[in-house]
């Protein structure tokens, strides 16, 4: 069991946190969350002994049963697989952890040291899986991470027999993985005994008990008060006056619980436009897609999904102009005004200041700028610095406010949520949500996903995307897709596709099986032959796709 009693953390004169007291019992899964800038992260530095604390104690964990996947990792080796094997295990369960997060055959050979940051991230994330420590500790998980990389790492730690402690933002991971939440708020911690969404019920419970207790206290001390001010000069009444004071003064005053709401982000109303948004036909870009075509129509939020690398937010820049297709046809509807949010910020001068920012863009008043910023949570001392020294979540509030004042009916996202705390993402879920324009987004934010969009597309090594449910957690394709429907099918034809759904969600039922017993297995012929097996288990899955889109 490992124990905090009452941590206190300062930097300078400033309180990152008092009295953090909670008990992590042997084999829990916990979640740390709270507002960028909270303490979570100096909180893990703090409990892995990186980091001291300046009041408190902290029992029950050593050194040597921590594993922890560090932000900027030095690696020793000469190859991937080669640094993987130096933390004494075998080789297929190095293999089996890599190609879990997203790393292939050909990456084995090449230099850790030469992967983009990312993809380091990546690494040694998998280092601190194959140590197995009895406490493992991870700061933003599933950052750098797609969607199928993040099932696995979820499969992985639902099945792991000693304690998780993660700092995440990422909601689909805290409902599914863990069944303890730190939440740090005000310097605060508040434990409860739940995953996110009961959490987010308990919170919003908790608020409104320390409110009403709060608002009561304000009552009674209105009364004191009052009472005290007109009765402490009467002789009479003087002595009774003296005794509501000392009441007053021995009162444990209440705090007013904070506000849990982030500040209000609405889009405004969408301009008309033509009903055939964006149509793509046989778009080709270099080796990186191939023969891709797409059609979204008006009101439409569609969402985008894919491995790491396979050329999401390279479409995106084509269909916003910033790259030139080598062949095939981008066409955007008539009166469709495109508003585009980039995954990297390109579309920010770094040089300028947030207020700069708007102002050249927008031709704003410093005060108006001021006030747009302020609605996505960016403050006085945040705006007048250089947008190259802003955090990664500052930037992307930047980006946004932008996004709400061009007065887009079409928005192109990639990676809206990206460095975003809960209740800056809750925010921008309800406006997208609430949008009654047009929508291409691509995230790895899978709430967000079930959340906003009406149809997921997987866009995958081949020419023909694939379309998903409406929920991304199920893989039956939809009956009539916009690019899909023409004309009510013969019911000979409506029975075969019956009959190939059937099969396919069978077929996906089985590979979740196998993979589930790739993340088990400990012998290296089982492995081998779960391989082979999960192999022809997505070839049989594309052969049926295949065939239902015919």
């Amino acid at each position: 069991m490992i124990q905090l009693d009452k941590v206190t953390k300062f930097y300078g004169e400033r309180l990152i946190f008092s009295d953090v007291s909670f008990k992590i019992m042997d084999g829990e899964k916990i979640g740390i969350v709270g507002k960028n800038g909270a303490g979570k992260s100096t909180l893990l530095k703090i409990i892995i002994g990186a980091e001291e604390f300046d009041a408190g104690t902290i029992s029950g964990i050593h050194k040597e049963d921590i594993g922890y996947a560090e932000q900027i990792p030095q690696f020793k080796k000469s190859t991937l697989l080669a640094e993987m094997l130096s933390a004494g295990v075998a080789e297929f369960q190095a293999k089996k952890i890599l190609f879990g997060l997203g790393f292939t055959e050909t990456d084995l050979a090449k230099n850790p040291n030469e992967f983009s940051g990312g993809e380091t991230a990546k690494i040694a994330l998998a280092k601190s899986l194959l140590d197995e420590p009895r406490i493992l500790i991870l700061d933003e998980p599933t950052n750098h991470l797609d969607i199928y990389a993040i099932d696995f790492l979820e499969d992985f730690l639902k099945n792991y027999r000693y304690t998780v402690i993660a700092v995440t933002h990422d909601r689909k991971f805290l409902q599914n993985c863990v069944d303890k939440i730190v939440d740090i708020e005000n310097g605060k911690a508040t434990v409860y005994s739940a995953n996110y969404e009961k959490f987010v019920q308990l919170k919003a419970e908790r608020r409104e008990f320390e409110l009403k207790a709060y608002e009561k206290q304000q009552e009674e001390i209105a009364k004191l008060e009052d009472f005290v001010r007109r009765n402490k000069v009467r002789a009479s009444t003087a002595r009774r006056a003296r005794s509501r004071q000392i009441a007053l003064d021995k009162m444990e005053r209440l705090e007013k619980p904070p506000s849990t709401e982030f500040v209000k982000v609405k889009l405004g109303d969408a301009a008309e436009s033509a009903n055939r948004v964006l149509i793509l036909e046989n778009v080709n870009f270099k080796n990186i897609i191939k023969n891709f075509s797409m059609e979204i129509r008006k009101g439409e939020k569609v969402g985008l999904i894919g491995k790491n690398g396979i050329g999401k937010s390279t479409l995106l820049k084509i269909i916003v102009g910033d790259l030139k297709n080598d062949s095939g046809t981008v066409k955007i509807g008539n009166r469709v005004q495109i508003g585009y949010l980039s995954q990297g910020h390109e579309e920010l001068n770094e040089n300028l200041t947030a207020i700069e920012e708007l102002q050249n863009e927008f031709n704003l008043t410093n005060e108006r700028a001021r006030a747009e910023l302020a609605r996505l949570d960016l403050g006085a001392q945040v705006v007048e610095k250089p947008i190259s020294a802003m955090s990664g979540g500052e930037k992307t509030r930047v980006a946004l406010a932008k996004l709400i004042l061009t007065g887009a009916n079409f928005l192109i996202l990639d990676e809206p949520t990206n460095h975003l705390d809960l209740p800056a993402r809750e925010a921008i879920e309800n406006a997208l949500r609430n949008f009654d324009g047009t929508i291409l987004i691509v995230t790895h934010d899978r709430y967000l996903l079930d959340a906003v969009t009406s149809r997921v597309i997987e866009f995958e090594d081949k020419a023909a995307p694939v379309e998903k449910s409406e929920k991304i957690s199920k893989s039956k394709p939809q009956k009539e897709s916009s690019q899909q429907k023409k004309s009510a099918p013969p019911e000979k034809t409506l029975q075969q596709l019956e009959k190939l759904e059937a099969q396919i969600k069978m077929a996906e039922m089985e590979l979740k099986m196998i993979e589930h017993e790739i993340n088990t297995a400990t012998a290296p012929e089982k492995l081998s032959e779960l391989a082979a097996a999960h192999e022809a288990k997505l070839l049989e899955i594309d052969e049926l796709y295949a065939a239902w889109l015919e």
